[in-house]
């Protein structure tokens, strides 16, 4: 039996409803490790915490590599993340990878990847594992298709952003909304993945005047290193709608300096300009996601998502939208360092 929201497999027969998520289980097969898209490794056959053993490559970032793996204990296959050797010694990079099991544990939502256990390698290098997900990102989708539409990309900007509240609501900040940490499950789904750079209200292993994050999906107090909360990961989802739609990223630069200078200064163009079928109650929502004065966006994902539930049509009323407390909308600095930073990059864009 499969949970249809998460897709976690059941083999007790008396079991009916998901222990994660309480939906209701249906007949169907876990996604199987005879199907997986995987390359050649050196690391096949080799076990990972006496449990895992890794039947293939599946990708790599700067910091790890995941690979697919069998669990030998229930026969189902996981994804085994392990960090590089050169970054074991890197104590930010150490912590920064671990942050994904701290923050699983605080989650636990069908719209967030569960991590299933976590450990060191003999020659100290921290391993996660997590479910296996058969499918691609939203990323991949739209490399392929050029833009993606409304129909479609509704409904999982709910999922993403029921997700994310759950995040919030931990404690936790994203901080790294994008097409490319938004995984469409085959058979249908979405998860959100990569906590990587997550914030936790607690702490951060960020260092002073480090903003982390993908440049384009950032939002101005991300940018400059400012205090960040739920309302950065509005902006981040904003953003993801705005590509998702139109094919294109409201802020392109020469680089990532002329593009965080035209996050902060530049105005963020109407979904209309681009695609004016779409619509016009679309565009108010993205616009309210993506204003400059955090103070004028959604004042939580919960209200970001409401509008995007009455837009796909599972909750009635008309669309609230966030009022612009601050006008004209704009961002200013909070603190000595990034006031700094922001009057060089608005010479870059006047």
């Amino acid at each position: 039996m499969i949970c249809p929201t998460c897709h976690r497999a059941f083999t007790d027969p008396a079991q009916r409803f998901c222990v994660d998520d309480g939906a209701r289980l249906q007949e169907g097969e876990a996604p199987s490790i005879r199907v997986a898209e995987i390359k050649p490794t050196a690391e096949l056959g080799k076990l990972v915490a006496g449990r895992y053993a890794v039947r293939g490559f599946i990708g790599e970032g700067g910091m790890s590599r995941v690979y697919l793996a069998e669990d030998a204990t229930s026969g189902e296959p996981v994804a085994v993340k392990i960090m590089k050797r050169e970054q074991v010694s890197n104590r930010l990079a150490r912590e920064r990878f671990l942050r994904e099991v701290e923050v699983a544990a605080k989650i636990g939502h069908p719209n967030v990847v569960r991590i299933l256990d976590a450990g060191e390698r003999a020659d100290r290098s921290p391993f996660l594992v997590m479910e296996f997900l058969s499918g691609e990102t939203l990323g991949d989708v739209l490399d392929r298709e050029g833009r993606l539409e409304l129909d479609f990309v509704l409904p999982l900007l709910c999922q993403a952003a029921s997700g994310l509240a759950a995040a919030h609501a931990a404690g936790v900040v994203h901080r790294d909304v994008k097409p490319e940490n938004l995984f469409l499950v085959a058979g249908g789904g979405l998860k959100l993945v990569d906590f990587g750079v997550a914030k936790l209200k607690e702490g951060t292993v960020t260092a002073a005047g480090m903003a982390l994050g993908t440049v384009p999906y950032m939002a101005p107090e991300q940018a400059l290193a400012d205090p960040v909360d739920g309302r950065t990961d509005v902006w981040g989802l904003g953003i993801t709608a705005f590509h998702l739609l139109t094919g294109t990223l409201p802020f392109e630069g020469e680089d990532d300096v002329h593009t965080t200078a035209q996050v902060i200064y530049a105005p963020t163009p109407a979904l209309a300009a681009r695609r004016p079928e779409l619509d016009p109650r679309v565009d108010r929502a993205v616009s309210a996601a993506t204003r400059k004065n955090p103070e004028n966006r959604y004042a939580s994902m919960n209200a970001f998502l409401e509008d995007l539930e009455r837009l796909v049509g599972d909750r009635p009323g008309e669309l609230v939208g966030a009022v612009a407390h601050v006008v004209p909308d704009g961002y200013a600095p909070r603190n000595p360092m990034s006031q700094t930073a922001a009057r060089f990059l608005r010479s870059l864009v006047v």
